[in-house]
């Protein structure tokens, strides 16, 4: 499929919400920038969900993801008690890969605090070797997709 054209670029749509825990703050009194690895992760995991395709059923059908590589940009301070909105838009499949941009936001405000992108590459389950996206796999994300341009 290759990267996604801007024209038709997709919406960012949220995945999850959280609140900010005291665990994750530092002594600062901001979220520790470590956290927002853990909110992507989290995101991205509940994407797979959504798509009907938990981690356990991608192990069932004998292959997982690898993350390949991640990306964050800091842009303001979420702080203990702060609603957080994380939203995802998948800007690229390739041939055994996917790309998520991330964006966490700030449910008060809106506010941007942070975004990046990162990278997901199907394996096999036993050999670890890239394998193609199964096409059931890109058929449910781009199902996931068009829910947004139907209004869903």
């Amino acid at each position: 499929m290759g990267p996604v054209d801007t024209a038709d670029e997709p919406e960012f749509r949220p995945t999850f919400e959280n609140r900010v825990r005291f665990a994750e703050t530092d002594q600062q009194g901001i979220v520790f920038y470590g956290e927002y690895f853990t909110f992507q992760d989290e995101a991205v995991t509940e994407f797979y969900r959504q798509i009907g395709y938990s981690y356990a059923e991608m192990e069932a059908n004998g292959w997982q993801v690898h993350v390949a590589n991640t990306e964050l940009n800091y842009r303001d301070a979420a702080e203990l008690g702060d609603v957080l909105r994380n939203e995802l838009r998948v800007v690229e499949i390739g041939t055994a890969s996917l790309t998520f941009e991330h964006r966490v936001k700030r449910v008060a405000d809106d506010r941007v605090l942070a975004d990046g992108n990162v990278t997901h590459v199907a394996v096999d389950l036993e050999t670890e070797e890239p394998i193609a996206l199964p096409d059931s796999f890109r058929e449910a994300i781009r199902a996931w997709d068009d829910r947004e341009t139907a209004g869903d």
